[in-house]
């Protein structure tokens, strides 16, 4: 739950620099909402892949594998 709230919180925060055309203090003045953009874009990959694998467990009990990875690796 911790990661979806961070998603949305980042997203928000992205939402509302571009809204309110926060721009950086330094020399550049780039617009905030560009480099806030990838970090909301990352935290919600991550929490869609959060999900995904909880509901996974949750259906079959375990972690799923690669079809055929069930062995470990030999290494000679």
């Amino acid at each position: 739950m911790l990661s979806i709230a961070f998603a949305y919180f980042s997203v928000r925060l992205a939402w509302q620099s571009y809204t309110l055309h926060d721009i950086s203090t330094g020399i550049d003045a780039t617009p905030l909402w560009l480099p806030q953009l990838a970090m909301a874009a990352g935290t919600v990959i991550f929490a869609v892949a959060l999900v995904d694998e909880f509901c996974a467990r949750a259906s079959r009990g375990r972690p799923r594998v690669a079809a055929g990875t069930e062995e470990p690796a030999h290494i000679e």
